[in-house]
């Protein structure tokens, strides 16, 4: 009788031994498919970063020619005035913290604090924000504004390039443009935007708007990379 209890007895505790283990090891399996999605979200933000970083100076040099401050020919105003209010977007990597909430298995995790922070930075997704996805009333107004011929010029020839970013694509823009379009037409869209009362104005609160999505966006990466550095230390 002994020796069957206690055969009873090695029999649970081996049991009990490898569910822990196996659990151990698919919580390992878990945080690295996270940390993977995490640094995939770093890619999108730091790609949505970049776009923004060149729409911006494409802002500041219609901005500077409003002003007067530089000289700059009709031509890069009206790109620089176009391309002020092209957008991106960017999206974020969920799948594996919506497949292990759903599941259950976020409690395979027993580090509470190691828990906690992942419930916090998924806990909101930061793609669908209205910070994120807000766009000022000058893309439509500028776009009402430039003629066709010119809007499809640009778009050729200085539009969206399409590139891989993480497991989907994005999109780049060039730095810089220049446009095979007679100067005429040029020079009287430049005319015609400059007389525009309100489109110095416009233009500043889209800058605005795209800072505030770039700060943003910034506090988001600091959370990822730092997500990433406290799994990295959990797993050593």
């Amino acid at each position: 009788l002994l020796i069957v209890v206690f055969g009873v007895f090695i029999g649970m505790q081996v049991t009990n031994w490898n569910a822990e283990n196996a659990g151990e090891k698919q919580a390992t399996v878990l945080l690295n498919r996270i940390y993977n999605d995490l640094q995939n979200d770093v890619l999108a933000i730091n790609t949505e970063l970049e776009y923004q970083a060149v729409v911006r100076n494409y802002a500041i040099t219609a901005v500077n020619a409003l002003n007067n401050k530089d000289v700059v020919s009709d031509e890069q105003f009206v790109i620089g005035a176009y391309q002020a209010s092209q957008q991106n977007g960017v999206w974020s990597n969920r799948a594996t913290y919506n497949e292990i909430l759903s599941t259950g298995q976020i409690n395979l995790i027993k580090d509470e604090t190691l828990k906690a922070l992942i419930f916090g930075y998924f806990a909101v997704d930061f793609s669908t924000q209205p910070y994120i996805l807000k766009t000022a009333p000058y893309r439509e107004y500028i776009r009402r504004y430039t003629p066709v011929a010119i809007q499809d010029a640009i778009k050729v020839q200085c539009g969206d390039l399409v590139i891989k970013v993480a497991n989907t694509f994005a999109s780049k823009l060039t730095q810089t443009c220049d446009l095979d379009i007679a100067e005429r037409m040029l020079k009287q869209t430049a005319d015609f935007l400059r007389s525009q009362p309100d489109v110095l104005y416009d233009l500043q609160f889209q800058i605005s708007v795209n800072d505030t999505k770039v700060v943003d966006l910034k506090e988001v990466l600091n959370a990822s990379k730092n997500l990433m550095k406290t799994i990295k230390v959990h797993q050593l």
